[in-house]
Order: structure tokens, then C-alpha cells, then sequence
């Protein structure tokens, strides 16, 4: 709920920036101050690192009863928490410093431990590899503010409201399970930006997703299971991104 709050209240920062940046235009000088007078179109495109936010520690539990050990466990989450994100935004400026447009982004990771299931007979265990290999996209609409500090140095805030899609390609003792879902998400964004030329700036940003599933479908290839979650097992998405790239100024 904290980041919730912290997210809507960034939103309201956003019309806050827009109407004090409106009352001094003697700070937008230079090259990219010129450029975003005429500019009508912003295109963001990033790459980086994203970290999971979610508490493991159900998780853990679980795989402490697959026979799973802690050394392993601790590998395990320490390569599947941190994954590889990018991003892409298009939008339509209404004025020099606010726009609305789309917001697409991809997160993936992975990662894979050795353990073992029992059935329940008193002889038989099935030792193997569990593994996942998730993708979780994101896009929906979203508002940009931007301001520039001095003559190529500015800053810009954004944030988003859509739909999240999660993806996850497991194996579980060898026997490939694929367990989708979706949420509404809401991401924001705070970042700086380097102008190189009229058109196109360098931008380092950090931002943050909130969203977690209440309902799964799994598919082992034979049948499709429809799940509903308890709100203390509910599947967390929400993470940190550190990233950078370019801004295009049309």
C-alpha cells in the first residue's frame, strides 16, 4: 500500500512541475531548449537492470520442503530477483513540458535448483531440475513532464497505468509447466537527460512497478488449471529498474 501511495503522489507532483516550469522560460535556453519549443513527438528507449520487490519467504519454505539446500536456495533467488528489463515510450507533447502517450516494457529472468518431490507412498522420491524462466511485460498510458536545469542538462517524470503480463516457462522434474496471469500495474519514472543535438538526448532513469497476481492459469500440455490466490499467496511483480538510453525530439 506505501508504494501505492507513493506512486499517486507522483502523479500529482507531475501538474506541480508543469505549472512552475510554465511561469520561467529563461531557464529553457540552448540547443534542447530550442528543440523542445517545436518538438511534438518523445520517444524513450532504455535498457537495464530490474530487482524484484517481493518477499521470498514462502517461497524459501517451499523449497526447503523439496529437500532444496540453503546454499542453493540462497543462489537461486540471488540470480532470479535481478533480471534484464527494456522500455519504449512514444508520446504526444501538448505543450513544451507535459505529453500523454504509451509506456512497453519487458522484464525476464530465470533461474533453476535441484530437489525432489515425494508422492506421499513412503518409497518413492523423484530427484530432478526445477527451474523458471519468466517474462513479465508491461504497457498502458502514461504521462511525461519535462524540464530543463541548464543548457543541455534537464530532468523528466513520468508515470503509467495499464496491464502487466506475466509469464513464467517452468520445468518441474523434467515436466514443463507454463503458468501465465495478468494485473493492472502502475509504474513510475524519475530521470535526467544529456542532450547530444537538437534531436536526440542520453537519459539515465530509476523507476518502479507495482503489481501482483490474484489469479494463475497452468498449462503442463495435457490440461489447464485456473487458480485463485489468498491475498498472503499472492504472486508479487513489483520492482525497482535502474536503466538508460536515448530520448528522440521530433
Amino acid at each position: 500500500m506505501n508504494h501505492r501511495l507513493i506512486l499517486i503522489s507522483l502523479f500529482f507532483s507531475l501538474l506541480p512541475n508543469y505549472f512552475l516550469s510554465a511561469q520561467d522560460n529563461s531557464v529553457h535556453s540552448g540547443t534542447s531548449g530550442e528543440e523542445w519549443k517545436t518538438s511534438r513527438f518523445v520517444v524513450l528507449m532504455n535498457g537495464g537492470l530490474g530487482y524484484l520487490a517481493g518477499s521470498t519467504k514462502v517461497a524459501k519454505a517451499n523449497m526447503r520442503n523439496l529437500g532444496v539446500s540453503e546454499s542453493d536456495i540462497t543462489q537461486y533467488f540471488r540470480d532470479f530477483k535481478t533480471g534484464a528489463m527494456g522500455s519504449a515510450s512514444l508520446y504526444y507533447m501538448w505543450t513544451r513540458e507535459l505529453g500523454i502517450g504509451v509506456d512497453y516494457h519487458v522484464f525476464t529472468t530465470q533461474g533453476q535448483v535441484s530437489g525432489y518431490l515425494d508422492p506421499g507412498d513412503g518409497w518413492t522420491k523423484y530427484y530432478g531440475i526445477f527451474s523458471d524462466k519468466v517474462y513479465t511485460n508491461f504497457v498502458g498510458l502514461s504521462l511525461l513532464t519535462r524540464e530543463n536545469t541548464l543548457r543541455k542538462w534537464g530532468y523528466y517524470t513520468k508515470i503509467s497505468f495499464g496491464m502487466a503480463l506475466y509469464r513464467d516457462e517452468g520445468s518441474l522434474i523434467n515436466t514443463p509447466v507454463l503458468i501465465t496471469g495478468q494485473s493492472f500495474a502502475v509504474g513510475g519514472e524519475l530521470g535526467l537527460s544529456y542532450s547530444l543535438s537538437r534531436h536526440v538526448a542520453l537519459n539515465l532513469g530509476v523507476s518502479y512497478l507495482v503489481a501482483s497476481l490474484g489469479k494463475i492459469n497452468s498449462d503442463n500440455g495435457t490440461s489447464i488449471v485456473e487458480t485463485r490466490l489468498d491475498k498472503d499467496m499472492r504472486e508479487n511483480l513489483s520492482r525497482y529498474n535502474l536503466s538508460g538510453g536515448l530520448v528522440f525530439n521530433f
